[in-house]
This record gives C-alpha cells, sequence and structure tokens, in this order.
C-alpha cells in the first residue's frame, strides 16, 4: 500500500509541475512550422516595426513586407520569426496585430 501511496504522489507531483510550466514554453504553439522550429519566433514590440505606406518596414532589418502578405497574430502583438532567431537575421515570418484602420 505505502508503494502504491508513493507513486500516486509521484504522479500528482509531475502533474502538478507540467501544469504549472511558465507560459512561454507552449508560446511557439501557433507559429506555422514554415517558420519555426521552436526558437526561431518571437514577440517584438511595436517600436521595432513601423507602419509605411501599405505595409511593415521592420527597423532591425530594413525589410519590408505588404500588409496582405503579414497574418494577424492571434494575440494582438507583433511578432517575427528570423534565421536562427538571431534579431539581426532574414525575418521568415511577420504577424501583426489587427489593423484598427
Amino acid at each position: 500500500m505505502q508503494g502504491f501511496l508513493q507513486c500516486f504522489l509521484g504522479l500528482a507531483l509531475c502533474l502538478s509541475a507540467v501544469a504549472l510550466l511558465p507560459r512561454f514554453a507552449r508560446g511557439h504553439d501557433w507559429y506555422p512550422a514554415y517558420c519555426c522550429s521552436g526558437q526561431d519566433c518571437y514577440e517584438i514590440g511595436p517600436e521595432d516595426v513601423e507602419f509605411m505606406g501599405q505595409g511593415y518596414f521592420i527597423k532591425a532589418t530594413g525589410e519590408y513586407y505588404p500588409r496582405e502578405a503579414v497574418p494577424e497574430s492571434p494575440d494582438g502583438k507583433f511578432h517575427r520569426c528570423s534565421v536562427q532567431g538571431k534579431r539581426e537575421g532574414r525575418t521568415l515570418c511577420l504577424f501583426a496585430p489587427t489593423p484598427a484602420f
């Protein structure tokens, strides 16, 4: 009986630990596989992107993406996926909040 109780408590502890994992551990779940290999995508601030003409200018790299090529992010924030997750790396995907206009 004591072995069963220890096993049960161990399982309960493991399940509790999984439930308490930080939210960012699951943060890559919504990024498309073609953009992210589990480490290439990250949130960027609105100060990192400028809306110009009919698209988005990424200040760190000087890249421009037309608005129709930028999907909406599910959390209403900017997200960028870049080669090897480097800030100065080429952009693989850009996600933007829903435009207010």
